[in-house]
């Protein structure tokens, strides 16, 4: 989390929002009368941020030096405690906004025409699911498709029942 630099506080009725931005997200907005515009874009400048003045909604109501943190935002505060899967990696949670297992490649010990790895991941919010993730990669071009846990444990069972109709046996560990 980045620290929010405090925007005077004069307590009079605000006239202008100011979007705070950092890595191109909107992560919050100050609100400010007139005459405190340019202190407060230029405190949000020195903290490294962009700050983008606009004009505010008439049934808005809020007093000079009120801020609101987008939830969703780099400035909100993280939770105190991130719970892991037993399956995730742990690197970076917070910033993929994800939980991810390591990925595993299907690797036929042959030459492929595309790559391609498949993981698990989640969603951080406490409701989420896992989902399965299929990614295949051909020169610089790489294509996701993400399936629900349900529509893995039924394709599993439909590639079976193909692998059967090719007729692709083991032979000493590999597939024929």
């Amino acid at each position: 989390m980045r620290t929010l630099p405090t925007p005077p506080l004069c307590g009079e009725p605000a006239t202008v929002r100011i979007e705070l931005y950092t890595a191109d997200s909107l992560d919050a907005c100050a609100y400010t009368c007139t005459g405190h515009v340019i202190h407060v874009t230029a405190v949000v400048a020195r903290a490294g941020m962009d700050a983008h003045p606009v004009g505010m909604a008439p049934d808005v109501d809020r007093p000079c030096g009120y801020v609101h943190v987008f939830p969703t935002g780099t400035l909100a505060d993280e939770p105190a405690e991130l719970s892991h899967p037993r399956w995730c990696d742990r690197d970076e949670c917070q910033r993929r906004d994800q939980h991810r297992s390591r990925a595993r490649r299907v690797d036929t010990n042959r030459p492929e025409a595309f790559i391609v790895d498949v993981a698990l991941v989640q969603a951080l919010h406490p409701a989420a699911e896992p989902m399965v993730r299929l990614t295949s990669v051909q020169g610089g071009a790489a294509a996701s498709l993400v399936l629900s846990v349900g529509q893995t444990r039924v394709l599993r069972y439909r590639l079976a029942n193909l692998l059967d109709l090719a007729g692709a046996r083991p032979n000493g560990g590999r597939w024929t």
